[in-house]
């Protein structure tokens, strides 16, 4: 017996999904669970879903930058094809954007759709379940494109719409969901930031020459997307080498800031000069280092101790304390050694290469020394006369 696997229609594509809780046996040879239900549950992702998701996202990140460590979420209630509400999470202790959506929408809300970048929460915490409200309004479909892995949640949201009659779509742009949520999605499993390596470069693979006071590469396009990351993550990290030779003030000034990172600087011997411009006020400031005496030397700093493992702080063990701090993302900016130490371990998530039109010859290299070979999926966009190459892992749902 041949069993359908669904196909496209003029309006969407139409998906077959074998329902658990029928008294039967499904495709692949599993048992499901006695019940009323048939075997087979008949549903259509439509374009508009597509066109819905898609618009929940452009709301999300509106929250970038000022809801960590939570999720970036946007929620639409659509009712015969008019958006009755919106709504996005906006920071820790305040409503989500399922509410916030349900709530700008009104009394018109019952019998409509609420679209959704990211599984409701069924469980209280700061705020009270999502699941509850939805259930309450009358929504009677709700669609979402993936699952919110925290183990409070992790597929129960859903769950306990199905069991209340709400109707539950998922799977709609499930990749570019785990991208929107790439930093949440990782550091709910794995409990360590998301890791971001950004790298401006000639075309010789320099990024830069202190000798010949070259330590601008790319041009104020490159520059002011590079301050819309840091706006985006929790932290920026840098070695010691770069702040006595660049004396960067890592701050987000070149776009609207909607909060300020940490800056982490790895510094095992506490060669940071006491005048950087990184004390300027402007974001905490972490020293990682080997010496107990940094809290006199550094006394607005927060001063983290490792050992040294044959002459390097393991890069491994900072994340980790880092990811216990409850920082989610983290910006890679530099300089070679430190480039070199994240991506020989092998823990770098997503890679921001600016190439600059330009040869300088002698000067830094991008990398200190080999590393593995590894082929990374890659997308190229232009900033004024450069190219940015940005490559990154797999999607992390699932």
């Amino acid at each position: 017996m041949k069993f359908p696997t669904g196909g496209d229609s003029p309006r969407g594509k139409i998906l077959i999904r074998w329902n658990s809780e029928a008294d039967g046996q499904s495709p692949d040879g599993r048992r499901g669970k006695k019940g009323p239900e048939v075997g087979f549950e008949l549903f259509m992702i439509s374009n508009l879903d597509y066109y819905f998701i898609r618009d929940t996202f452009n709301l999300a990140r509106k929250g970038e930058g000022i809801v960590s460590p939570n999720p970036l979420v946007g929620a639409i209630v659509v009712k015969d094809g008019k958006v009755l509400g919106k709504g996005y999470h906006k920071g820790r202790r305040k409503p989500h954007a399922e509410v916030c959506a349900i709530e700008d929408a009104g009394s018109k809300v019952r019998g409509g759709t609420l679209y959704v970048s990211l599984e409701p929460c069924c469980h209280y915490g700061e705020t009270p379940p999502c699941t509850d409200l939805i259930i309450s309004s009358g929504i009677k479909r709700v669609v979402a494109p993936i699952e919110d892995p925290n183990p409070l949640v992790n597929g129960k949201g859903f769950e306990v719409l199905r069991s209340n009659k709400v109707e539950v779509t998922t799977g709609v742009l499930k990749e570019e969901a785990c991208q929107l949520n790439s930093f949440y999605l990782k550091y709910i499993k794995e409990k360590i930031p998301y890791v971001v390596l950004k790298a401006a470069l000639t075309l010789d693979g320099r990024i830069g020459d202190p000798e010949r006071e070259i330590y601008e590469i790319t041009s104020r396009e490159s520059r002011e997307e590079v301050h819309r990351w840091r706006n985006r993550v929790d932290a920026i990290l840098v070695g010691v080498e770069t702040v006595i030779t660049d004396n960067p003030e890592l701050t987000v000034r070149l776009v609207r800031a909607s909060h300020e990172p940490y800056k982490v600087v790895i510094d095992p011997n506490l060669r940071t000069p006491k005048d950087a411009k990184i004390f300027d006020g402007k974001g905490n400031v972490i020293i990682v280092t080997q010496k107990e005496e940094g809290n006199n030397r550094y006394p607005g700093a927060d001063i983290w101790t490792f050992q040294q493992k044959k002459g390097i702080i393991s890069v491994k063990e900072i994340l980790k304390r880092v990811g216990e701090f409850g920082i989610t993302s983290i910006l890679i900016e530099g300089g070679s050694r430190t480039y070199t130490n994240f991506v020989t371990e092998g823990v770098v998530d997503k890679y921001l290469l600016f190439y600059s039109p330009s040869i300088i010859g002698d000067g830094v290299p991008f990398l200190s020394c080999a590393v593995r070979r590894k082929f990374l999926n890659t997308h190229i966009k232009t900033f004024g006369d450069d190219i940015l190459v940005e490559a990154n892992n797999s999607c992390l749902q699932g």
